[in-house]
This record gives C-alpha cells, structure tokens and sequence, in this order.
C-alpha cells in the first residue's frame, strides 16, 4: 500500500462495504479515491489469518483502475523462447 500512497497522494483508502467473515477468511471491496470523490481504484479482496493470528495472505481483484496505473502497472514480459 504505501506504493499506491505515493502513485496518489492526497488519496485515502476507505472501506466500499462490509466486511464479510467465516471461520479464518474475511472478504471485503475497498477504494482508493479522494474524500467526497468516487473512488479512482475499487478492489474485492480476500485475507486469510494465520494459526498465530496474524495476517497470513490477502488475494486482490482489482475491478476498477485508472488507465495511468495501468501503463504504471504492467505486469512482467515473459520471454518463452
């Protein structure tokens, strides 16, 4: 997160909705946006905890981002030669 905190500054992380949990996983949609503003980036995302308590995994599905995070953003080339 704290690279997203300095692709967008003056931006907040809010939650977009309940947190929904059972047993050690907890599923939730946050986003990223300035306050008063529709959020630039939306994600569901599920966290898993540990047997210790902690936060062992947390899976993301981004479901909106800008376009300028996308060119930010790309995934690796793979070279399959």
């Amino acid at each position: 997160m704290h690279h997203e905190r300095g692709q967008f500054p003056g931006h907040v992380f809010a939650l977009a909705g309940p947190v929904d949990a059972h047993h050690d996983d907890a599923r939730f949609t946050w986003g990223l946006g300035r306050d008063g503003d529709d959020p630039l980036v939306i994600s569901f995302d599920v966290a898993s905890v540990g047997a210790d308590g902690r936060l062992a995994r947390v899976v993301g599905f981004l479901g909106k981002v800008p376009t300028q995070a996308h060119v930010r953003c790309r995934a690796p080339t793979i070279d399959r030669s």
